[in-house]
């Protein structure tokens, strides 16, 4: 989904509209349509409507109320409680249709009284104001979206799902308002707005949900958010393929008390879809390693990286666990770096002897660093957004860089696109080492370094989601949970 400003969003539905492409009703039910359709798909909201029995909808005056009545009726509440910041007779036409609609279909309350929490959780849908908002907020609207950060947080099971962006943040500088609605997730319509994606904005809109409008016509940008689209990037394999020809990842990682992302980010590299995986080890670590990982990863016992092969490989993966290697294989290394041919993801301590000028550039580098190894990269880091970071990083040194966070950022100069997937859950140790086997694993398969690492991004997050549901929703999701869910987060 494309990043665009809000003037150029407005403009592409005013464009619409006036040809008579489609009247404003009809864009607001296509837009419900396709909110509900991607809500319905989403792993983390498919089964919203069953766990979390009430709805509550804050509505203003704008379309943005209607988007969010719309929603709630098309979800299938029987039963929706409205919190109004102001007489429905002052709503938007368009609105007011939606209301009728939802009365017609539901039973819909007016609250006029702050709601309290209840045992089951609650489905929070901020419909206050939409993308052309400015300023601060009004009291009418303050005390609204306070009351709904309350309710939010006075249960872990509820979740607030804001419409087009929440209520308090500037659409396109990403400004806050103190009393801003902090949303577990947003239905970006149409577009992502430009102030959405500014570093800190993440904290109040949460995960990104692209919510597509076919009938309207937007520009194109060089900056994008993930979708499903991302999925048809994965390679139709010939009825005859074997395991040769779906991809072979050669894999140098782990060390002592760090074996177990070794063992991570080689499970993951299978089941991207790798057709052969190969883990290299010093044989001081190759007993525990060869009775710990899965039966198809082949590990393999070297004197030294010397012992590496150079070629036969479609992709390499170096640094998770990896420590900080003697001198003689760190030579070694270097080495192998300056002749490999294939895409070379560089994670953790790799990305340090990187930093440290002891491992060479390969020629297709794939850098998957969190913030504090961006930092020792790219010192000039501390003091920039992200944004910037990546692209000043890009000009001095020419790669495909996966800046990993909480709306990890993917980049090799001309195109950025910032992931959508994954969750505050995924706040623990072993995430990086799985994403970077599953990078390794896409790349291998075929896939550009840029493609396979945001597909990479895109497909972790997503796994990351799967398995919460699974698993009831907890506060944190292991990155062992993410293994088994790795092959239904590509369907």
């Amino acid at each position: 989904m494309f990043v665009l400003s809000c003037q150029q969003m407005r403009h592409a539905e005013q464009e619409a509209l006036a040809a008579e492409v489609i009247s404003s009703d009809e864009l607001m039910d296509a837009a419900i349509c396709s909110a509900v359709a991607e809500l319905q798909r989403d792993a983390e909201y498919a089964e919203v409507r069953r766990t979390l029995p009430r709805v509550v909808v804050y509505a203003g005056k704008g379309k943005n109320a209607g988007d969010a009545l719309g929603i709630a009726r098309s979800l299938g509440y029987s039963r929706i409680i409205l919190r109004c910041a102001s007489p429905p007779e002052q709503m938007a036409p368009e609105t007011r249709r939606q209301l009728e609609l939802s009365k017609a279909a539901a039973d819909v309350q007016t609250a006029t009284l702050p709601l309290s929490p209840t045992p089951e959780g609650t489905l929070i849908i901020d419909g206050l104001l939409g993308s052309g908002a400015r300023g601060s907020l009004r009291p009418e609207y303050a005390h609204l979206t306070r009351e709904m950060n309350a309710l939010r947080c006075a249960d872990p099971r509820s979740s607030l799902l804001a419409v087009d962006i929440p209520t308090g943040l500037d659409a396109d500088t990403g400004a806050a308002d103190a009393d801003t609605v902090r949303a577990d997730a947003t239905l970006a319509i149409g577009c992502v707005k430009e102030g959405m994606l500014a570093d800190g904005a993440e904290n109040y809109v949460g995960r990104l949900i692209g919510v597509p409008l076919p009938c309207v016509h937007l520009p194109r940008s060089s900056a994008q958010v993930a979708d499903s689209g991302l999925l048809s990037l994965l390679p139709r394999r010939n009825f005859n393929c074997y395991k040769n020809q779906a991809g072979r990842v050669r894999i140098i990682a782990g060390s002592v008390g760090f074996l177990g992302a070794a063992q991570m980010c080689a499970e993951s590299a299978l089941r991207s879809g790798a057709g052969l995986v190969e883990l290299f080890c010093l044989p001081e670590y190759y007993d525990l390693l060869a009775v710990r990982v899965t039966p198809e990863i082949m590990v393999r016992r070297v004197s030294s990286f010397a012992d590496v092969p150079s070629e036969g490989a479609q992709a390499l993966l170096i640094g998770p666990g990896l420590g900080t290697p003697s001198a003689q294989n760190q030579a070694a290394l270097h080495t192998l770096l300056a002749r490999a041919e294939c895409p070379v993801v560089m994670d953790a301590d790799a990305l340090h002897l990187l930093a440290a000028g002891h491992l060479p550039w390969p020629s297709q580098p794939i850098l998957t660093p969190h913030p504090g190894e961006m930092r020792a990269l790219f010192p000039q880091a501390a003091k920039l957004s992200r944004a910037e970071t990546a692209a000043q990083f890009l000009l001095r040194h020419p790669c495909t860089l996966l800046l990993k966070g909480a709306r990890s950022l993917i980049t090799d100069g001309s195109s950025i696109l910032y992931n959508s997937t994954g969750g505050p859950f995924m706040a623990n140790g072993g995430q990086g080492d799985v994403l970077a086997g599953v990078v390794a694993g896409f790349a291998a398969q075929g896939l550009s370094p840029f493609h396979a690492a945001a597909l990479g991004a895109f497909i972790c997050g997503r796994a990351a989601g799967i398995a919460r549901a699974r698993l009831g929703h907890p506060l944190c999701v292991c990155a062992t949970d993410l293994l088994p869910c790795l092959t239904a987060a590509v369907c």
